[in-house]
This record gives C-alpha cells, structure tokens and sequence, in this order.
C-alpha cells in the first residue's frame, strides 16, 4: 500500500530540484545549441511544452498530456512511479506535489536526448471529442456564475464578446452546455484553454513523435503499455483502476441535439479523422 508523502518534504524536494535546474538550463544555452533550438521551436510555435509535457528520465517516458482525457488518473500513475509513493490527490497537477518533472526541470540536453532516443516512450490519450467537451463544461463552467473570480469564468469573460456578444454574462447567468459548445468551437484552433483546443493540435507539438496514442474508451487495456515500459509493479496497476477527477454530469450524448453534434464535427474534424471516432452520437459507447 502506498503512503502519502508529506507536503512539507515534496515542497522542499522541489525547491531543491527547481534551484539545481536553473544551473543546468544556464549551462544547456550556453553549450547544447540544438537542445536549445529543439526546445525554442515549441514555444515559436505556440505551445507550451512546459505546461503539457512531462518528462520521467529513469523510467524513459514522456508524457504529452491532453486535458480531460484521464490526464488525472495518468498523471497519479506516474507520480506514483517517480515518487514511489502516493502524491496528494488534489495536488497531481501541481509539479511541487506530484514529482513531475517540465522540460526545463530536467533540463534542455535531457529533454532533448530522451524526445529523440529510440528506448523512450512518448505517449498521449486522446478522448471522443464530444465526450471531451461535456467533461471539460461540466467540469469547468456547470453552474458557475459568470462573474469574475474563476480562471476559466475569467477566461471565458475575457474573450466571449469577440465570439458572440450574444452569450451570457453576470452573477445572475450561468453558461449552458449548448452555449459553452458555441464558445468551444470558436475557439477550439487558438489556443485560448487547452481543455477544449482541439487534440490533433496539441499533439502536433514539434518535436514529439508520438510512440503510441491510447484512448480513454480503452484506458485500461492502453495504459498497460506504459506500464509494461516501465515495468510496473502490481500496486502502481492496480492504482490506476480508479478514475481520478470524473466530472459530474449524465451520459455524454444526452446533450448533443443535431445542431450542436454537427457544429462541434466541422471543428473537431480532425480530431474525429485522426484518432478515428465515427461522427455519430448515439451509436458510440458511452465513456
């Protein structure tokens, strides 16, 4: 059985490791030039490899994480592993807690040689877009008055006049799965949130040829091949067969009305094509 490490102890393990990175991505500039054009070219191209990837160098794993695709549930397994223990549950995606590690944690040369070596796993999950979207407003917006104070409210605020005035605001006004469709879908290809930015986008992260892309719909059966990469022991599998982070809400197709499954088909295009989910709602397994 795991134990939770104290918060205390993790702080302190991050604070060290975060000072010592900072001399070794001094060091990297300086000397590694194609690590530091690899590492450039992401963020030139408008991503945030930072914020999406995480790097494990003993277990020779990179992990491109899409939101609301059981990047939870995947991102405790692997803090498992680095850490050898539990992280706090509410903390997996915070780096002080979890033991994930950024690019530039590990450094530009590390980062660099793992993307390119042929005995590293570079993975992702990818998720039914119309799935992915009811977790991500069900999540994010259901029931949240629409004033300032949330990140994603204040996102939302911030950009919902130059996609359509017409969309509510104000404490007496809450955001509809319908209306959050019409938000999502103007914006899926700029990069505003990544909880809705559409996966074929994110996973064309420059520099990151993916090994192997698993579905939530499968999760089980897919994730098997990180942990057979690793060589994970009975704890860290049985571990990840509970779902960290469900959102609430009923079945995924139960608020797709013709309109909307058709509006978010031309903005998820590829995402359906690539990843091969069919278009339509009623005839996929629910997830």
């Amino acid at each position: 059985m795991f134990q939770t490490p104290s918060r205390l102890r993790l702080s302190c393990q991050y604070l060290i490791g975060r000072a010592s990175s900072r001399a070794v991505n001094l060091r990297d500039r300086w000397f590694d030039a194609p690590a530091l054009s690899f590492f450039q070219a992401m963020s030139d191209g408008g991503f945030d490899p930072d914020a999406h990837i995480d790097v494990l160098p003993r277990h020779r794993l990179i992990y491109l994480s899409v939101p609301k695709c059981a990047s939870t549930t995947i991102k405790s397994a692997l803090s498992a592993l680095e850490l050898g223990v539990l992280p706090p549950t509410d903390r997996v995606h915070v780096r002080r807690y979890s033991g994930l590690h950024s690019p530039t944690q590990v450094g530009l040369s590390t980062f660099h040689r793992l993307a390119n070596s042929t005995t590293t796993l570079r993975f992702a999950f990818v998720r039914n877009p119309y799935a992915r979207l009811v977790s991500a407003w069900a999540d994010k917006f259901q029931d949240k008055p629409l004033v300032p104070g949330d990140s994603f409210v204040d996102l939302y605020l911030c950009h919902r006049a130059a996609i359509d005035s017409a969309l509510p605001e104000g404490a007496d006004q809450t955001l509809s799965f319908a209306q959050f469709v019409m938000f999502a879908v103007a914006s899926s290809d700029r990069r505003i949130n990544a909880h809705w930015q559409a996966q074929d986008d994110l996973l064309n992260m420059p520099g990151i040829a993916l090994d192997f892309v698993g579905k939530v719909e499968a999760f089980e059966v897919d994730f098997t091949r990180v942990l057979d990469h690793v060589g994970a022991n009975h704890c860290i599998r049985q571990a990840i067969r509970v779902y960290h982070n469900a959102s609430l809400h009923r079945p995924w197709p139960d608020y797709f009305t013709d309109d909307l499954s058709a509006r978010v088909h031309r903005a998820y295009e590829r995402d359906f094509d690539r990843f091969a989910y069919p278009r339509a709602v009623r005839t996929t397994a629910v997830a």
